[in-house]
């Protein structure tokens, strides 16, 4: 007895074609490595593009996600790729306007911070994160957002991961004083973080959220700390506002 689905062994084929060598295809050169249809081809490659497995350019040329290269299924799947696609050019326009670094990340089962996108600051002196960096969650705005929508067994599961090490001499370490700075992270919709991870760096984040009211992403600026003061308020509002707009087009694109 075949036990072998035969549309699931086509998704994997093609996930484990696009996965060699970095390689990019055509829908022509699909059906053919295949022996496919090109209706059956193309019906297969435009599921995994709305899943976020696949990308397609201009050209009509596919090849993998990068975010699935780098990280696997762990990813984030057909959510973030939406997210991404709404939050992109919003990012460049906040960038532009404040003049520092906005920055889109997820939180790991791991229970690290992964940066997805980044859009950066034209300033010559900048904050700027490694694309492939696992940040911590109790010392940055971004893990602050997201533990403060867990419970606190969830939050001290999570926590527990890790040592709460400090980063810097400013890294807020012990239990109590974060446990507050989560709680008023989600009692005001923002978390920040001044100088935690990096001196000289202060992250304010406020999270993208599904119709479940689940986060799916944290929207994230990066000020340096000695330009933070004088922008304060602008960032601040700012994030919410943009937050609340990314969450608003999501939700709205989840109802189709």
């Amino acid at each position: 007895m075949n036990d072998v689905v035969r549309s699931a062994a086509r998704v994997l084929d093609l996930l484990e074609y696009f996965s060699e060598d970095e390689r990019e295809a055509s829908l022509a050169a699909i059906s053919e490595t295949f022996s496919l249809p090109k209706s059956s081809a193309l019906g297969l490659l435009r599921t995994l593009c709305v899943r976020g497995y696949l990308v397609k350019n201009d050209r009509g040329i596919y090849r993998l996600n990068e975010m699935f290269r780098l990280h696997g299924f762990s990813w984030g799947g057909a959510k973030l790729t939406q997210v991404l696609s709404l939050a992109k050019p919003i990012m460049e326009q906040m960038a532009s306007e404040l003049e520092e670094t906005v920055s889109l990340g997820v939180m790991t089962s791991e229970g690290k911070i992964r940066l997805v996108h980044q859009a950066l600051s034209s300033q010559a002196i900048r904050y700027e994160m490694s694309p492939t960096m696992l940040l911590p969650i109790h010392c940055t705005a971004m893990g602050r957002m997201f533990l403060s929508f867990k419970n606190p067994a969830q939050r001290q599961a999570l926590l527990a991961r890790s040592p709460l090490s400090p980063w810097t001499k400013y890294t807020v370490t012990d239990p109590l004083e974060l446990e507050a700075l989560i709680n008023q992270a989600g009692a005001r919709n923002y978390a920040i973080s001044a100088d935690e991870v990096d001196v000289g760096g202060t992250g304010v984040c406020t999270a993208i959220c599904d119709s479940n009211g689940e986060p799916i992403a944290a929207l994230n600026v990066s000020s340096v700390s000695a330009r933070f003061s004088d922008k304060k308020s602008a960032i601040i509002r700012t994030v919410l506002e943009q937050g609340q707009r990314l969450t608003a087009l999501f939700q709205a694109a989840e109802k189709g």
